[in-house]
């Protein structure tokens, strides 16, 4: 039973992260054939490979039909008229001005909006799209359920691709996400009759009430989060506590709560059958309902999914009276999950909720004795098995997860949830009552909080992104860990585990250089390393909602890459999509020296203008200022004029290995352009100038603004890269901008489609380069960088 389990989960992970997916044709051909194939063989090999030919075919046609309803490439940024149904209360964010957003379904055809552009007409228009998500920039949002006639502006799912960041766009994707964007007239859009009544629907409606009554509360957000899986009003503050203490998953309903329910079901069930209600299926009915109640309550999150799987099987073999080994249920659970979602493996919640599970299993495997699975033992058993799995996703180890978790798992346990619970029951019968309840729950989160931040001031979150060698080292040791007591010299596997933590993080060698062009969106961010130094040059923006690329991409690319100290910072100028998440870098790196193109306040570090002529040298590297601030010989070197112009050359070689242009625009290109202004050169000759570079930053994004026929002939660069958004609303990089450099022969890189990009050079030659995160799903499609082959033959 095993084996077949096994081989059918094996197919459906494979499919999920499979670059592409077959054409149907050669699946159905190869899976005829592969059924033959199995006649042939003996049946112990036969059914697996079964197993594994139906779980693949299953798990292809799923990525037909998710591939089916993504918005259509085509049909991006073009307005579209369609009827919404609301699936959710919308959200408001706190930006300025606020927004709400909330999740919504097509319903019926879509249709080019009257007042889009007219584009849209010629594109195939798909009969339906999935599950939405969408702003309402608007006064009063939509209701839940509510039926909408809206205009919409699409785009597919995406996000930043960069190592160490979240990739917001397979979350949306494997989380049933078939576009985002926004209403377009929010305030004039119809409101049709007729509410939607759904499970979804039904459960917020119910919820409602209560939701708003707990909200009044001081830890009102924790607890509707404990309660209802409601986690969007938990402060950054209190998520960054949660995440320093490892206590972030008591904030999601998963398998620990459901065991805890599961727990008083039993009793339950076990007390009734001592007050004279006698029946063999007491317990196992009671726990159940409890459970499923719960889950309920919480809106059936993948968690819960997993954790009701595991409970009911044990559940159904205990009423049956049937022996299930721990393990078959284990991967029974699993195979359930994986065919209710064959993309469940991506999320974050499947690898943790099952590698903790695993670890259970695997170090409690053959004992019977329930003093065993004592708290103490069982966390650390938890903790030190989950370490390969947080190293995997790049989380942060808390040396304080043991400790913490001693004080808030009984005290959440045993203490607050029943308080919650006892208090919700009571709500809609003795609201009085109901009240001194929810403040008894208050109070006992208050004091959590209290012992939290007591033990968070001790010590602060490790950060390691082990590479996949230590990661399979680190599995191993802990699997050698965590075998029972009596194994001969099992401690010594503590030595490969360090291997998490100690293995060293790659970074150039002598004579190397590496220049990263990390995906920050539309704005720029661009990493160079030598041997042993590090510069930042710009940090991307930040936004008025609070969020920022120094939390979502700079800094966890740095972690990954071992950085924990930056040896100069530039801040080209001072707009806010180069410098707008300086201040919050800065806040939590250290930083040794900034250099400016236009004066920001509040810098805590030595800061100078950055000014032509000004160079230094770093392990056989020349870096340069060509031009910047206020004095780069224009009459109003200001904004993005003002920016700092940096070449990287080979100390050896003197050749021009970068130039990082910033936001410059026509008139500093001349500058830069005349013989006076070539760096320790009398002449204009383009072969000899001093602006030539195998790699150019492309100024201001790619706009109109820049790139003149002129500049880009002095550089000529072999590779040129466009720091910008995706189907950004400026239009970077323009097509104009575009033909120029393919004119020139240039190969073009653009952040928004192929992510953070990596330059790496050896004794001043170019040899290797492209996209950081060289893995794509089969939802991607595959990635052109020649984004300028197009213009090549014109003109």
């Amino acid at each position: 039973m095993l084996s077949w389990m096994t081989a059918a989960i094996a197919a459906i992970v494979a499919v999920a992260f499979a670059p592409s997916l077959p054409p149907p044709p050669f699946l159905v051909g190869s899976a005829l054939a592969g059924f033959g194939f199995c006649l042939l063989l003996p049946l112990r090999i036969r059914w697996p490979l079964v197993a594994f030919l139906l779980a693949g075919g299953y798990a292809c046609g799923y990525g037909y039909w998710r591939n089916a309803e993504l918005l259509p490439v085509a049909l991006e940024g073009k307005d579209l008229a369609v009827k919404l149904r609301v699936l959710n209360v919308p959200e408001q964010r706190f930006a300025n001005p606020p927004y709400y957003r909330f999740d919504a379904v097509s319903l019926g055809p879509l249709s080019c909006s009257d007042h889009g552009d007219q584009g849209c007409n010629s594109v195939q228009l798909p009969r339906r799209l999935g599950r939405l998500r969408l702003n309402w920039y608007g006064a009063e949002p939509p209701a839940l359920g509510e039926l909408i006639s809206a205009d919409v502006r699409l785009r597919r799912p995406h996000g930043y691709r960069s190592a160490g960041a979240f990739d917001y766009g397979r979350w949306l994707f494997v989380s049933g996400y078939s576009a985002i964007g926004y209403v377009r007239n929010p305030d004039t859009t119809p409101r049709l009759s007729g509410a939607g009544l759904s499970a979804a629907i039904l459960r917020q409606q119910l919820i409602a009430a209560p939701l708003a009554y707990i909200s009044q509360y001081r830890h009102g957000s924790v607890m509707n989060a404990l309660l209802f899986a409601d986690r969007s009003a938990i402060s950054f503050t209190q998520w960054t506590l949660f995440s320093q203490t490892g206590t972030s998953h008591l904030m999601a309903i998963s398998g620990m709560h459901i065991a805890m329910v599961l727990a008083w079901g039993w009793f339950f069930g076990r007390l009734m059958a001592l007050l004279g209600l006698r029946s063999y299926l007491n317990a196992p009915v009671f726990a159940f309902s409890f459970a499923l109640v719960y889950s309920a309550m919480a809106g059936f999150p993948v968690p819960t999914q997993r954790a009701m799987l595991m409970a009911a099987t044990a559940l159904l073999a205990y009423s049956l009276r049937r022996h299930i080994s721990r393990w078959q249920g284990y991967l029974a659970a699993m195979l359930l999950v994986l065919v209710l979602d064959p993309l469940a493996v991506h999320q974050i919640g499947f690898s943790l909720s099952f590698a903790a599970v695993g670890v259970l299993l695997w170090a409690y495997q053959g004992q019977r004795q329930r003093n065993s699975l004592s708290l103490l033992h069982s966390q650390w058993v938890v903790i030190v098995g989950l370490l390969p799995a947080l190293g995997l996703w790049g989380f942060g180890f808390s040396a304080l997860s043991l400790p913490a978790n001693l004080v808030a798992i009984p005290l959440v346990g045993l203490a607050i949830l029943p308080a919650l619970f006892g208090g919700l029951i009571l709500y809609p019968v003795l609201p009085s009552l109901a009240a001194h309840v929810f403040s008894v729950a208050d109070t006992l989160l208050d004091i959590l909080f209290k012992v939290l931040v007591w033990l968070a001031d001790w010590l602060s979150l490790v950060h390691f992104n082990p590479p996949w060698p230590a990661l399979i080292l680190g599995f191993i040791a802990v699997m050698i860990l965590l075998l029972p007591r009596g194994v001969p010299a099992k401690w010594l596997a503590i030595v490969p585990l360090l291997a998490l933590f100690c293995w060293p993080v790659p970074r150039p060698a002598k004579g190397e250089l590496w220049l990263t062009v990390l995906d920050v969106g539309q704005g720029l961010a661009v990493l160079l390393q030598t041997r042993t130094k590090t510069l930042l040059y710009d940090v991307g923006p930040d936004f008025n909602s609070g969020f920022n690329t120094a939390d979502a991409v700079v800094i966890p690319a740095l972690r990954k890459l071992g950085i924990d100290r930056l040896d100069t910072l530039v801040l080209s100028h001072a707009d806010r999509d180069h410098a707008g998440a300086a201040p919050v870098l800065m806040e939590k790196m250290a930083v040794n020296k900034v250099f400016w193109g236009e004066r920001l306040s509040g810098l805590a570090v030595p800061s100078e203008e950055c000014a032509r002529g000004q160079r230094w040298h770093w392990d056989g590297f020349v870096f340069e200022f060509l031009a910047g601030g206020r004095n780069s010989g224009v009459k109003k070197a200001i904004g993005n004029n003002s920016s700092c112009v940096l070449m990287v050359r080979a100390e050896a070689r003197g050749r021009g290995l970068a130039l990082i242009t910033g936001d410059i625009e026509a008139d500093i290109e001349r500058q830069l352009l005349r013989p006076n202004r070539q760096v320790g050169l009398a002449t204009g000759d383009a072969k000899q100038n001093g602006l030539q570079a195998s790699v150019l930053i492309a100024p201001h994004h790619g706009s109109n603004t820049s790139s003149t026929n002129a500049f880009i002939t002095a550089v000529a660069p072999s590779e040129v890269v466009f720091s910008a958004g995706l189907h950004n609303s400026y239009g970077h990089p323009t097509a104009g901008v575009r033909k120029r450099y393919a004119l020139h022969g240039s190969r073009c890189w653009h952040t928004g489609q192929h992510g953070s990009i990596q330059f790496r050079y050896q004794d001043g030659l170019l040899t290797e380069l492209g996209p950081v995160r060289a893995r794509q799903y089969y939802w991607e499609g595959a990635l052109n960088p020649e984004i300028c082959a197009k213009f090549k033959s014109a003109g």
